[in-house]
């Protein structure tokens, strides 16, 4: 069955079916969370009310991390959980997340023996051995793979993380949980948790954004894993809300790797003591974060000009023969983290650990958390909902289950890589699709067996495959073209000028395969370019 005909099947099914579990939100937490339960052979249904990771999910910092960072602030047993989780996020989608190393420089006059004693610590809370245990660089190992870094340089040292798509990962999570027997919707909004005369939490009246009909849903219990939403939900049911909220607002910029040829990543601190991060993805470059208390809008958090001119500050300072400036900011994005306020801390020094509430009975809400740990914090709330349920027979098998990407064997990426060069796709897609696709390579090599059209590029100037839109409308719920070019494909962020040049053709391959006219796809055309505009540097 189609994905989107599926969607409206499963919602009609949530509204008449008994549902055990019902999880709100469809970020990674939310994901996790039901990937575990429908593992557990629990009836489970997931509801988003935009697309799944089009919140925080989508908007990270893209790495699977150990938090070495989070030393600093004596943060041990998220450290310790953390570090250990990688590998096992690895070893589930190997496609996905991909082994990074990463520099940790050291500029006089601080002390590298420091830094390589708190690496130390790091490798033995991740219990890292052999060759991904760190090592030390000296100054001209440092430079050659970041050109240009600046004075006093002392060395680096090494050690190894994972960079992945986030939004990806959210969506084999939520594919997971679907192929093993859970409902799901996105573009779904939770409006009202039930709640009988006792207090107790027995379900939602959740709402189509798209055609605008109201379901009922009754469950036994009800996660609330809305993240930076958890807050408004509980408030819009008058339910209480143990500890507030305390958003931040964290911002990305995106730049040509030509511009700044870096290898790997790479810690960033600047002369005036301003940190940050550098990634290398393909032909681009990205730096963040900032971490800054936010107030505004949670939909539509954007980076402002102030904020991208200093994260370009600290970059300039860091590298200051690369001759950057604004106008080589390509792109922008900022996520909200969903922190719990702790007094007396700013948001930098506000814990990443996630915390459960469990009040009003028959309700589980998870607050707080990060991208690495998603997996462990979806077994903590399966403990509380399994404990509810007076289920205890119930094993956990997220860390041995594969996501739906993942090829059984290695070697199968570039396999599949290799025969669709044969098929004419050049080298530039082919590195695209090898960062972000696993098996669905063969479902692309099976459509260009059908007509080589879907083997062709989407538009001359965007490297990517007619084949990649089809299958994210038939295979992943894609049901706009935001939600296709941005979260299933990656082209808004990762791509030259957001695969503007594409909207149109992608709209058309979406609209054939959803009944769209072409007023509809003029609109969807018209959201997306407005879209990839909020992702700019804002005028002066």
């Amino acid at each position: 069955m189609r994905s989107d005909r599926k969607r409206l099947a499963d919602l009609q099914e949530m509204e008449t079916s008994p549902i055990d579990i019902l999880i709100i939100g469809g970020g990674i937490t939310g994901a996790g969370i039901a990937r575990d339960a429908a593992l557990r052979g629990l009836r489970v249904a997931l509801v988003e009310k935009s697309d799944f990771a089009a919140g925080t999910s989508s908007r990270s910092s893209k790495i699977v991390h150990g938090g070495v960072r989070y030393l600093e602030y004596g943060h041990f047993l998220l450290v310790r959980e953390s570090a250990r989780e990688r590998r096992v996020v690895q070893s589930i989608a190997p496609h996905l997340v991909h082994r990074l190393d990463f520099l940790y420089p050291v500029f006089a006059p601080d002390s590298l023996l420091k830094i390589r004693a708190g690496l130390s610590v790091f490798d033995w809370l991740a219990s890292t051995e052999g060759p991904d245990r760190h090592r030390m660089l000296e100054p001209d190992a440092v430079r050659t793979r970041l050109p240009g870094l600046r004075d006093p340089l002392r060395g680096a040292v090494q050690y190894v993380e994972y960079i992945t798509d986030d939004a990806r990962l959210t969506l084999e999570n939520v594919l997971s949980a679907s192929d093993h027997g859970a409902l799901v919707a996105n573009h779904t909004r939770a409006e009202q948790l039930f709640v009988d005369a006792e207090g107790r939490v027995h379900g939602a009246r959740v709402r189509d954004e798209l055609d605008g009909r109201a379901y009922e849903v009754q469950a036994r219990i009800v996660v609330n894993a809305g993240g930076p939403w958890a807050q408004d939900i509980l408030e819009a049911s008058s339910l209480p809300v143990e500890k507030p909220l305390r958003p931040s607002k964290g911002i990305h910029i995106l730049l040509s790797a030509e511009r700044l040829p870096i290898e790997g990543a790479s810690f960033l601190k600047s002369s005036t003591g301003r940190r940050g991060l550098a990634m290398r993805r393909g032909p681009w470059v990205y730096v963040g974060t900032s971490d800054d208390e936010y107030a505004g809008p949670l939909e539509t958090p954007t980076a402002t000009r102030a904020d991208v001119l200093d994260l370009l500050g600290m970059v300039q300072d860091c590298f200051p023969d690369a001759g950057l400036t604004v106008d080589d900011v390509l792109a922008t994005w900022a996520g909200v983290r969903p922190l719990i306020a702790e007094e007396g801390k700013s948001t930098r020094d506000t814990s990443r650990e996630d915390e459960l509430w469990h009040r009003p009975p028959g309700l589980v809400t998870i607050a707080g958390g990060k991208l690495t740990t998603y997996r462990r914090m979806g077994q903590r709330v399966m403990e509380e909902v399994l404990e509810a349920l007076d289920i205890d027979d119930s094993d956990d098998r997220t860390d041995t289950v594969l996501l739906p990407g993942a090829p059984a064997q290695d070697g199968f990426v570039a396999d599949r890589l290799s025969v669709l060069a044969d098929r004419g796709v050049d080298a530039e897609t082919r590195e695209r699709l090898g960062f972000l696709y696993g098996t669905q390579l063969d479902r692309f090599l099976g459509y260009g067996d059908e007509d080589e059209v879907w083997l062709t590029r989407l538009h001359p100037d965007v490297p990517a495959l007619c084949g990649e839109i089809r299958h994210a409308v038939e295979h992943e719920m894609a049901l706009t073209l935001i939600d296709v070019m941005d979260r299933r494909t990656a082209l808004l962020l990762f791509s030259p000028d957001s695969a503007r040049s594409g909207a149109g053709p992608a709209a058309d391959i979406v609209g054939d395969l959803l009944g769209w006219d072409h007023e509809k796809r003029s609109r969807e055309v018209a959201e997306y370019l407005a879209w990839v505009e909020n992702h700019r540097v804002p005028d002066a």
